[in-house]
């Protein structure tokens, strides 16, 4: 029993006090590398952006510019091609018109019998040979239409040739002679005149998409969406580095603004000019000429009505729809138009159909053929000739008003490009500036 009590109780180890301190080394270790990578990540991070900023802003400064010169040269070359479709136009118009001029002499002068009138053989000479040599040059300016000019100077080939044929029948007072003339007339109408109105009607058609400006609208859009990037990049700018502005963004957003209001500018003011050629001197150059066109058809008429003798209401049935067709076009022309005189040549035609109709076929042939002041020759004669200097204003407008916008457009296309590549270059040195801080 004292020997169980003399032996010595066991050993208990004793845990550290809760408050010692762990030892140094293993607390140095942790820190260092739970602060360095975040600290160095933050560091590099504002540098790889101010650089990927300063690449944005040359790249949509430069394309910014060349957009701008692209647009804007690209309206002036479309403007120079209207300017040449406008008289390619005329040229085709004046085809035409040459051709019914043409044919309304012969059928005037085939009413008199034997030769022909020297003034009239020569006005029909004239208008053919001036026939061909448009053909010509519209075959050259405008190569599209080619092919469409050839068919048609075969046609003019075919009824020069018929005409021929019925003058060589009248002189020999062959009654057959006013079948080959209202055979070359009806063909020449059948054949000639719907070609003639294809060809107008393409280059009218040409002319007015050449005068659209809505790309314009491609350098707006582009540059508004620009000036929003940079106006964001001053944003970041300035809650990054607590300054209000950066004076190359700033100076760059403001050429940018500059930039983008003088093309809205230049733009509108070019959207309302070609507006108003379009709907003014364009489009009197339109109704002009198919007012003298549809008179010279009307004329043409009223000497077949006459050569075919009391058959003739097809004819004046289609000096009607002529009439009323000329009427309509001068309405629209207002002021310019020579109604006065178109109305005094009607009235000389209702004189004539009322000697016609009453039994009088030699008076009527006379008044339609002769060339005295109250002639039906005479009274058409001087409304042609108002007609033709009406049409030849309306054109020479036309080409001045399209042709007078574009230099304005050229110095905005280089304007453009310049003030797109000095945009790049001030916002590139408001980033840099922000970018040496790191250096």
């Amino acid at each position: 029993m004292s020997q169980a009590q003399a032996q010595p109780a066991p050993a208990v180890a004793t845990p550290p006090p809760a408050s010692a301190a762990p030892p140094a080394t293993a607390v140095t270790p942790t820190i260092s590398t739970s602060a360095t990578p975040d600290a160095t990540a933050r560091r590099m991070d504002t540098p790889s952006r101010l650089r990927l900023l300063s690449l944005g802003v040359v790249v949509t400064g430069v394309l910014t510019g060349v957009v701008g010169a692209l647009v804007f040269s690209a309206l002036a070359y479309s403007l120079a091609r209207a300017e040449a479709d406008t008289a390619q136009l005329v040229r085709v118009q004046q085809i035409q018109t040459n051709l019914l001029i043409a044919d309304a002499t012969a059928t005037n002068a085939f009413l008199i019998g034997g030769l022909a009138p020297p003034a009239q053989r020569a006005q029909y000479d004239a208008a053919l040979t001036e026939t061909s040599a448009l053909i010509v040059q519209a075959a050259q300016a405008q190569p599209a239409d080619a092919d469409a000019l050839a068919a048609l100077n075969q046609q003019v080939v075919a009824y020069a040739g018929a005409i021929e044929q019925a003058r060589a029948n009248n002189r020999q007072g062959l009654p057959v002679g006013s079948q080959y003339l209202r055979s070359a007339s009806a063909q020449l109408r059948a054949e000639a005149m719907p070609i003639a109105d294809n060809l107008v009607s393409a280059n009218a058609h040409r002319a007015e998409d050449r005068m659209e400006t809505w790309i314009g609208l491609v350098f707006v859009i582009f540059a508004a969406l620009t000036l929003t990037a940079f106006v964001v990049g001053q944003i970041w700018l300035a809650n990054r580095f607590r300054r209000t502005f950066n004076r190359g963004m700033l100076l760059g957003s403001v050429l940018l603004l500059i930039l983008l209001a003088g093309g809205v500018a230049l733009l509108l003011n070019l959207n309302g000019a070609v507006g108003s050629i379009r709907t003014g001197s364009f489009a009197d150059v339109n109704t002009a000429a198919s007012a003298r066109i549809e008179a010279s058809n009307a004329k043409s008429n009223e000497s077949l009505t006459l050569i075919a003798r009391g058959s003739g209401a097809a004819f004046e049935s289609a000096w009607q729809n002529s009439s009323t067709s000329v009427t309509a076009d001068l309405e629209r022309l207002g002021g310019s138009a020579p109604t006065a005189e178109w109305n005094t040549y009607r009235d000389v035609h209702t004189e004539i159909r009322a000697l016609d109709d009453g039994g009088e076929w030699d008076k009527a042939v006379a008044l339609a053929t002769g060339t005295g002041p109250e002639s039906a020759n005479t009274a058409f004669n001087a409304f042609d000739a108002r007609l033709a200097d009406t049409l030849d204003q309306s054109s020479r407008e036309s080409a001045a008003g399209l042709s007078g916008q574009q230099p304005a457009l050229i110095i905005a296309a280089i304007l453009s490009l310049l003030g797109g590549l000095a945009v790049a270059l001030l916002a590139r040195s408001g980033v840099a500036a922000r970018l040496g801080e790191y250096r």
